[in-house]
């Protein structure tokens, strides 16, 4: 049996590879604090506070892991000590203010910043560069990139808001895995991740892997939309890959609904038995420069239930506390339309609210869930932190040129997209 006021908490590890940074947004600062064991009470929906214990889900059996491993120090390219390495598996580090904010250049309506989830400097490095000299950027309020499995494609969705009227693009190209960090051309097609084109400008694009290792969790996406001589340039950081968890669990009401979400976390952070543990977790995000930002974050158990949440990655100039509804999900974007995942939706049903309360701007964020109304017990709360799993990632500078040479190489529209309004005759991508 359980303690009653045991705090069920998980999740670690990574190893963080960071690039340079410019000094006021550098990511450095004082060691992490160890996590350890404590006990408490979850109160109020947005306000959480107290502590708990990191564990491994994926380490082997009685194995846990307290701290990341990884080097004291990062040094940048010129040699220079940067200060202690941000720990990405740290939870304490959801609430720190003291390794700054990697932010998109937008400002949501409510006057939050938008976010990356990552510490790495490409949104700095694409900052820079001022490319979008029409702002079309802040148009776009929606990004999605799958890759497909089935069609060996990568597609590329894009919902914006043109001239008062919500518009669908959709891209696709090459599988960009086979040749590691080279960039591959995208042409626009007719429907894309389930939507239907429905903007009328020409569309071309780039995409390229960034991550060091030539994989694909971090992706840049390279849009001109527009007509000759007229097109906006829009910059997209797509980053989807393994999250580790930190749970924090009240002892409970007694809510049957709440007892299984709660049994799910004991089961995989102590006793690392039975089904109904979780087996996955992953968090992605689109990161538009200049631009609006989003998440998606997925937690699947080995009987395929699904908690799956989605909505802006903001934060406020001050502080990392947010109070931020979010959006609910029933199948996990990244699956393949064709095939069909078989999620259950029971634990994703328990919940009646989720909203997000942390962002340290840097793939740290704090979700905390509220049940459902059931019967007379009370509507317990929950937390999770999601700690995305960040990969060193390639100098952008050292791939400008050529980047650029792609763009210019004799064919006005190398995508094969639109022209003159007109549409190609492409393949359609559900």
């Amino acid at each position: 049996m359980l303690h009653k006021h045991t705090l069920i908490t998980a999740a670690l590890l990574a190893t963080l590879g960071l690039t340079a940074c410019n000094k006021d947004k550098t990511v450095g600062g004082p060691p992490p604090p160890t996590q350890t064991e404590s006990t408490g009470q979850v109160e109020d929906l947005p306000d959480l506070g107290g502590a708990g214990t990191n564990v491994n889900p994926s380490a082997p059996v009685g194995k846990t892991n307290a701290q990341s491993s990884g080097p004291d120090y990062e040094i940048n390219k010129d040699g220079v000590i940067m200060g202690k390495q941000y720990g990405n598996n740290n939870p304490a580090n959801v609430d720190s203010n003291a390794y700054g904010k990697r932010l998109t250049g937008g400002v949501s309506k409510e006057g939050l910043l938008y976010t990356s989830s990552s510490p790495d400097d490409t949104l700095d490095v694409l900052r820079g560069l001022k490319r979008d000299q029409l702002g079309l950027s802040a148009s776009v309020t929606e990004a999605k990139l799958k890759f497909e499995s089935i069609s060996g494609l990568s597609v590329v969705t894009l919902n914006i808001q043109e001239n008062g009227f919500a518009r669908v693009y959709n891209l696709v190209g090459d599988s960009a895995f086979e040749d590691g960090n080279e960039i591959v051309r995208l042409r626009s097609a007719r429907t894309g991740n389930g939507t239907k084109t429905t903007g009328s400008m020409p569309i071309r694009g780039t995409l390229q892997c960034l991550d060091l290792d030539g994989k694909c969790e971090t992706t840049l996406v390279k849009v001109e939309l527009g007509w000759s001589g007229s097109a906006s340039h829009i910059d997209i950081v797509f980053r989807q890959s393994n999250a580790d968890l930190f749970f924090k669990m009240s002892p409970g009401s007694g809510n049957p609904e709440y007892d299984f979400i709660k049994d799910m976390a004991v089961s995989t952070f102590e006793t690392k038995s039975g089904t109904n543990r979780v087996q996955s977790s992953k968090m992605s995000s689109w990161e538009v420069v200049n631009g609006r930002a989003g998440f998606t974050v997925v937690l699947k158990t080995y009987e395929n239930q699904m908690l799956a949440f989605s909505g802006p990655l903001v934060s406020p100039q001050s502080g990392n506390s947010t109070n931020v509804v979010l959006k609910r999900l029933a199948k996990d974007p990244n699956d393949d339309d064709d095939i069909s995942s078989g999620v259950h939706l029971t634990y994703q049903n328990m919940i009646g609210e989720a909203r997000l309360t942390a962002n340290n701007g840097l793939g740290q964020i704090r979700l905390v869930f509220k049940m459902r109304k059931y019967g007379t017990y009370k509507q317990d709360v929950f937390a999770i932190t999601f700690m995305r799993r960040s990969k060193p990632v390639i100098d952008l500078n050292d791939y400008q040129d050529q980047q650029d040479q792609g763009n210019d190489n004799g064919n006005q529209n190398p995508g094969g997209g639109y022209e003159d309004g007109g549409s190609d005759d492409l393949p359609s991508v559900e």
